[in-house]
């Protein structure tokens, strides 16, 4: 990415600057062309007698001035690019930039800014039988499965589309229990993609069979549940802000490459303890954490800190915009990512659990690296905010740890070490 924005006077500095405009086309030049992002008025003028100026013909032939709003046209067109996209595309994916801040705020997203276009050639369709739909951990599976081929892989279901091979794009199609999914595929290998979409559909998306209602046999009464009696341990998800820190790229690349590998050893320990299903939790984190990164390194900087927030908050608030449910709690494990690569950006230290007593964990909410490593002298979870259909609250139910949400901030004026209870049915709290 290229700047030329403001002119050479300290006492007016706001404007633009034709020449220089047209001095940055002639460092940018490449034969791929060049996209120019302006905001109003005499910044559209200056570009277009930037190109009047150029004595290269070709050269103003492969430039293209765009409409697209200028921050989250930059963004789209810079991760368009780095994927090798063409220039009609990156000038289509940014003008279309807007539409994940529409579906943030709640905004109708006119179909004009579907950003994948289908291709031609062959395609197969399936009937999609999980019964969470294509969440988080089967929609890892898939764009794993198809990562490895070369030819260009669509997937539409009703009227939105998808990169096959992009997790992001995937978990936004909003896919239930029932729908249809369709991949398109052309290229050299399209047939082997289709294939391996067969397969791993056939295998329900390595998700477990669905065992359906099943028939009332009996009714039974349950034992009475002892409540559970300990000391609370506050402990909220960090927050750090990363316009506040500052990251080279290889400081950047650096903290990603440990959060993968925190990650692969994550996926080891919880598959062994707590099942295969919530150790693909984490591998499902490792394919964000590779996209998420890989967008926020399609950008010429020197200071990714600020970048990677911006990548992860757009990401997490597409998600946390939509209906479905499980699709929306996918939004933490994006903001549980960001903040692990924050946290090391700013060498902050490890908040470690108590080791020794028993205790109540109480926050305002829970990230699933947390719910994983809680000891097992963690009795319960008792969250201000939370989610059940998060995958916080699929490891705690994993590890038979109780997990209380939706309690109200009166729960954050409790104390480190002050004494409660909690009634196991009801989730009745009370403080002594």
């Amino acid at each position: 990415i290229h700047t030329a924005a403001g002119i050479d006077d300290a006492d007016n500095p706001v404007g633009t600057d034709a020449v220089r405009i047209m001095q940055t086309l002639l460092e940018a030049d490449n034969p791929d062309g060049i996209l120019i992002l302006v905001d109003l008025g005499s910044a559209i003028l200056s570009a277009q007698t930037a190109l009047d100026l150029l004595d290269d013909p070709a050269l103003a032939a492969r430039c293209r001035i765009s409409a697209a709003p200028l921050v989250e046209g930059a963004i789209s067109a810079a991760v368009a690019a780095s994927s090798g996209a063409d220039l009609e595309t990156v000038a289509r994916e940014a003008t279309q930039a807007l539409a994940a801040k529409q579906v943030a705020l709640g905004e109708n997203v006119p179909a004009s800014t579907a950003p994948v276009a289908v291709p031609s050639g062959a395609s197969a369709t399936i009937t999609l039988t999980n019964r969470d739909g294509l969440h988080a951990r089967p929609a890892a599976r898939l764009a794993a499965a198809l990562a490895p081929y070369h030819a260009r892989l669509v997937l539409t279901c009703g009227d939105k589309q998808a990169d096959g091979k992009s997790l992001n794009q995937l978990a936004l199609l909003q896919a239930r229990s029932g729908d249809c999914l369709t991949l398109h595929a052309n290229g050299d290998d399209a047939a082997a993609a289709l294939q391996a979409f067969r397969d791993l559909a056939a295998a329900n998306f390595g998700d477990p069979a669905d065992r359906g209602d099943g028939s009332l046999l009996a009714r039974a009464t349950p034992a009475t549940a002892a409540p559970i009696r300990a000391a609370v341990w506050r402990c909220d998800p960090p927050q750090h802000d990363g316009d506040a820190l500052h990251a080279d790229r290889a400081a950047f690349n650096e903290a990603v490459a440990t959060v993968a590998a925190r990650l692969e050893t994550l996926q080891d320990k919880i598959s062994a303890r707590l099942g295969a299903d919530a150790g693909d939790i984490f591998a499902a984190h490792a394919q964000l954490l590779a996209e998420l990164s890989e967008a926020t390194l399609a950008h010429d900087a020197t200071n990714y800190a600020p970048i990677w927030q911006a990548e992860t908050t757009q990401a997490a608030a597409a998600l946390a915009a939509l209906p479905d449910p499980y699709l929306r709690a996918r939004a933490a494990d994006i903001c549980d990512l960001a903040q692990q690569v924050l946290a090391l950006l700013a060498d902050a230290p490890e908040t470690v659990a108590p080791d020794n007593a028993p205790f109540i964990l109480v926050a305002r909410d829970l990230y699933p690296l947390r719910a994983a490593t809680l000891p097992a002298n963690c009795l319960a979870v008792v969250l201000a905010e939370g989610d059940p259909h998060s995958h916080a609250a699929l490891l705690c139910q994993a590890a038979q740890r109780p997990y209380y949400s939706g309690a109200g901030d009166a729960v954050l004026a409790l104390t480190d070490g002050q004494s409660i209870q909690i009634e196991r049915e009801s989730g009745a709290i009370y403080h002594h």
